[in-house]
C-alpha cells in the first residue's frame, strides 16, 4: 500500500485534500473554498471585445471579474475569415489547416482574419495572477482519469502517448488506440495514469470523454455569450481523477455528503474501487486531519525555514521573478569533515527541497543554493538526487546541472495557485518587500518634509500625524530639530499618533491664520515626492485642537 487520499468536507467554508505516503509523510495537499473557485479547465463561451495588433492577441469577455487574454497562437483556424484566408493561400500558397506562424512576407494578422463582437469557445489555461488577466485557448482539452480528449486539435496533433510510459508498454497503448475508432479531426493522448490499464478500461475513460464533449457542443448551441459552459469539476473530483492511485489504500472522507459525491464520481472511472471510500466516523471527537498529522504538516508548509533530519535547513524565499531556495547546515557545520558534512546535508536537501516544491505548487524559475563542495562527483550526486525525487511531479519539470557557483536551476510548470499565493495578502506596511523603514529614517524624512511645507504655508499651529511608536522616537529624539523648525517659521509644532497610518505614512495639518481654520494639506508616504500644494479642506476648529484631532466639513478652500 501507499499511503491514502484524504477529504475533509467537515467545514463548509473549505474542502481540503491530502495525500499522505506509506509512511505517514504528507505528499500533497490542496483547498478550495466556495467563494475562490479556480478557473483553470473551464469552458466558456466567449465574446471577442478588443483586438490588439500590437502583441496579436484579443481580450475576450467570459464573464469573470476581469477580460481574458487570447493570444493570436491559441485561436483555431476555424474561426478564421475565410475569405482573408483563402486570397492568403492564393498569394502566398497558403497551406490550409492552422495558420503558419513563422515569419514570412506577408503573414496573417490578428487583426485580419478575427473580428471584436465574435463568439468564441474558449478553455482557461491560466488562473487570474495579480495584475495578470486569466489566460485562454480555443484549443479544448478535456482530461479524463488515464485520456486526455483533444476534440479540435492543433494542425498536425496526432494520438500519443505519455513520455512516462516505458516503450514496451506504449506499444500496446497504441494498438489499443486502433481499436478505439478515433474521429478524424480528434486526438486522443493517454495519461500516465493509464500505465498497464486494460483495453476496457480506457475504451470507457475514451467513451465517457466523447460523450462529455457532445454534452459541451450542446450546451453551446443553446447559450449565448458569455457563458460557463463546462466546470472543470470541484476538488473532489479532480483529487480522485488526478490524484487518486490503484495502490493507494484507500479514500478517507470527513463529511457525509462528500462521501457520497466521492462514491458516485468513482463509479464512473473506476467503479470496482468504490469500496474503498470510506466515510470517516468523528465518534473521537478528532478531526480527520488531526488524526493523521496533516495539520501539523500543513502549518510547516506556511513556514519559510524547513528543517532536514540531521540538523541542516532549507530557507524558501518567493518573488516575483523567482523562487530562491538556500541550503544551510546549522548545527553540522562544526564537524571535522566538512565535505561529508556538505554532502550529506546537500542530499537531504534535494529530497526535501522537491517535496515542498511539489506541496507548496512552486512554478516558474527556482534555484537552489546547494552548499559549496569541491568534488565534481558530488555534484553529480546531488543532481541525480534531484532527478529522482521529482520524477513523481505531474507537472513538466526542466532540471539544469549545478553551476560553478553551487546553484541549481529548473523550470517548473504552474499547476494551480500556490498554498502561499492563497493563504497571504500583501502587508501594507512593507508592500511585500517584508521590510520597513526604521523610526529614524521615518523621523527624518517627516521633519524634512515638514521644513519644505512650511516654506510655502504659514502657519501658527501644525499638526503632524504620524504612526505609533514614530510619534516617540521624534518627541525623544528629535525635540531639537523640532524646536529649530518652531524658531525658523514662528510656528508651533504638535506630533500625534494615528491608528490608521501604517510606518511609513503621515499627515501635516496646518493653521492657516488668515481663515483662523485648520487645513490638511499633506498626506503621503515618506518616499513619496509632493506633486505642488494641494487644495485644502477647511476644518473647524475644535476646542481641544492642541490635543485632537479637528474635524472635517466638505467646504473646500
Amino acid at each position: 500500500m501507499s499511503g491514502k487520499l484524504l477529504i475533509d468536507a467537515s467545514f463548509a467554508g473549505e474542502t481540503r485534500v491530502a495525500v499522505i505516503g506509506a509512511d505517514g509523510q504528507l505528499e500533497v495537499f490542496e483547498s478550495e473554498c466556495p467563494t475562490n473557485k479556480p478557473i483553470k479547465g473551464n469552458v466558456y463561451l466567449a465574446k471577442i471585445v478588443r483586438i490588439e495588433p500590437a502583441v496579436q492577441a484579443a481580450f475576450i469577455d467570459y464573464g469573470g471579474s476581469k477580460h481574458g487574454f487570447l493570444p493570436f497562437s491559441e485561436i483555431h483556424y476555424d474561426y478564421f475569415n475565410k475569405n482573408v484566408v483563402k486570397s492568403a493561400e492564393n498569394d502566398l500558397s497558403f497551406n490550409g489547416g492552422e495558420a503558419d506562424r513563422k515569419a514570412r512576407v506577408s503573414p496573417l494578422k490578428i487583426q485580419e482574419v478575427i473580428a471584436t463582437k465574435q463568439v468564441v469557445l474558449v478553455q482557461a489555461e491560466k488562473e487570474i495572477r495579480g495584475n495578470k488577466c486569466a489566460f485562454f485557448s480555443t484549443f479544448i482539452s478535456l482530461p479524463g482519469r488515464y485520456c486526455v480528449l483533444m476534440p479540435n486539435p492543433p494542425k498536425g496533433k496526432k494520438n500519443a502517448i505519455s513520455k512516462r510510459i516505458e516503450a514496451s508498454e506504449k506499444e500496446r497503448l497504441k494498438q489499443i488506440f486502433q481499436s478505439l475508432n478515433i474521429p478524424e479531426g480528434v486526438s486522443c493522448i493517454v495519461r500516465t495514469a493509464g500505465d498497464s490499464r486494460t483495453k476496457h478500461e480506457i475504451k470507457r475513460d475514451f467513451e465517457y470523454l466523447q460523450r462529455l464533449w457532445e454534452e459541451i457542443r450542446e450546451k453551446m448551441a443553446n447559450s449565448a455569450a458569455p457563458s460557463l459552459i463546462h466546470e472543470e469539476g470541484n476538488i473532489i473530483k479532480r483529487s480522485i481523477r488526478d490524484l487518486y492511485q490503484r495502490t493507494m489504500g484507500g479514500i478517507v472522507v470527513h463529511g457525509k455528503e462528500a462521501a457520497k459525491e466521492a462514491k458516485s464520481f468513482m463509479k464512473i472511472y473506476t467503479p470496482t474501487h468504490v469500496k474503498k471510500i470510506e466515510l470517516y466516523e468523528d465518534s473521537a471527537k478528532t478531526t480527520l486531519f488531526d488524526k493523521y498529522g496533516v495539520d501539523d504538516s500543513v502549518a510547516k508548509i506556511l513556514s519559510p525555514v524547513v528543517g532536514l533530519p540531521s540538523g541542516g535547513s532549507i530557507v524558501i524565499n518567493s518573488t516575483e521573478a523567482l523562487t530562491a531556495i538556500d541550503v544551510n547546515s546549522g548545527k553540522l557545520k562544526n564537524e571535522r569533515d566538512m565535505d561529508g558534512t556538505a554532502l550529506r546535508t546537500n542530499l537531504e536537501a534535494a529530497v526535501e527541497t522537491a517535496r515542498q516544491i511539489k506541496l507548496r505548487d512552486i512554478s516558474g524559475i527556482i534555484v537552489i543554493d546547494f552548499i559549496d563542495m569541491d568534488d565534481h562527483t558530488s555534484c553529480a550526486s546531488i543532481e541525480k538526487k534531484v532527478r529522482e525525487a521529482m520524477k513523481n511531479d505531474s507537472a513538466h519539470i526542466n532540471i539544469g546541472k549545478i553551476s560553478q557557483f553551487g546553484l541549481l536551476e529548473m523550470s517548473r510548470q504552474r499547476m494551480r495557485t500556490s498554498v502561499i499565493e492563497s493563504s497571504f495578502v500583501q502587508c501594507r506596511h512593507c508592500n511585500g518587500c517584508g521590510k520597513v523603514l526604521s523610526d529614524e529614517t521615518v523621523a527624518i524624512t517627516v521633519i524634512r518634509r515638514l521644513e519644505n511645507e512650511l516654506a510655502s504655508v504659514k502657519a501658527k499651529h501644525v499638526i503632524v500625524e504620524v504612526s505609533r511608536g514614530v510619534d516617540l522616537y521624534i518627541l525623544n529624539h528629535k525635540r531639537k530639530l523640532l524646536s529649530e523648525l518652531e524658531t525658523k517659521f514662528s510656528t508651533f509644532i504638535e506630533i500625534a499618533s494615528s491608528a490608521n497610518l501604517s510606518a511609513a505614512e503621515y499627515n501635516v495639518v496646518v493653521k492657516e491664520p488668515q481663515l483662523n481654520e485648520y487645513a490638511k494639506v499633506k498626506s503621503a508616504k515618506p518616499d513619496e515626492k509632493p506633486n505642488g500644494k494641494p487644495k485644502a479642506k477647511r476644518q473647524r476648529r475644535n476646542n481641544n485642537a492642541s490635543s485632537k484631532k479637528p474635524e472635517q466639513d466638505s467646504a473646500t478652500a
